[in-house]
């Protein structure tokens, strides 16, 4: 039995149109295995192609996508560890008993100094209750940012504690209730905490 040449069906031997596909049937079929298998290999030839460029497809879409990510990725700042963080913290805890900004005393004249202290008798305290009751604003409305800074030591000051800043120990040093205490750490109350907090944040917005 005969093939169609043109699908490859089966043919009858008095057939002349193919009755799958409608098409002439060739008197001469010798040649018809060779032209149906090049037919074949055509097509399988086509879906290698269309395989092949839908998997380069695929593979260049995740190339991109991965590249994109590694740019992301390398350009996203690195968050401080928590280990560089209390090492930063353990290393300015001095800086933060006395003046963080050492720069912001130093524009300030001797003459504004002495007008600033010669208000102050050697027993006052800039606020006496800094260590009992948490202050307001109104409590230092008024002050200037050095004597926030004399307020905010103060704190320190009542307990004892030596500061490194030349100028802020010769303050307190004048003060008659000032007692230096070399085992003093510099642990205070939850009280003189939130003053702390709250005198330093109205310097830094001086």
């Amino acid at each position: 039995m005969d093939l169609c040449t043109n699908c490859g069906e089966k043919l009858y031997e008095s057939s002349k149109f193919c009755t799958y596909c409608g098409s002439k049937v060739a008197k001469d079929n010798k040649n018809m295995p060779s032209i149906l298998n090049t037919r074949i290999e055509k097509k399988k030839s086509r879906s290698k192609t269309r395989l092949l460029v839908g998997v380069g497809s695929i593979i260049g879409l995740l190339l991109v996508i991965s590249v994109t990510l590694m740019v992301k990725d390398f350009n996203k700042p690195e968050p401080k560890s928590n280990l560089a963080a209390t090492k930063t913290i353990d290393q300015s805890k001095d800086k933060d008993v006395e003046n963080i900004d050492q720069s912001s005393y130093d524009h300030h004249s001797t003459e504004d100094e002495s007008h600033e202290s010669s208000n102050l008798s050697s027993s006052d305290h800039i606020l006496p209750a800094s260590d009992k009751r948490v202050m307001s604003e109104e409590d230092i409305a008024n002050f200037t940012k050095r004597q926030l800074r004399l307020a905010r030591n103060e704190i320190y000051a009542r307990h004892g504690f030596i500061f490194k800043s030349q100028d802020l120990q010769k303050y307190f040093s004048s003060k008659s209730w000032y007692h230096p205490d070399h085992s003093f750490d510099g642990s205070l109350n939850e009280v003189e905490k939130e003053n702390v907090n709250f005198i330093k944040a109205r310097e830094d917005s001086l």
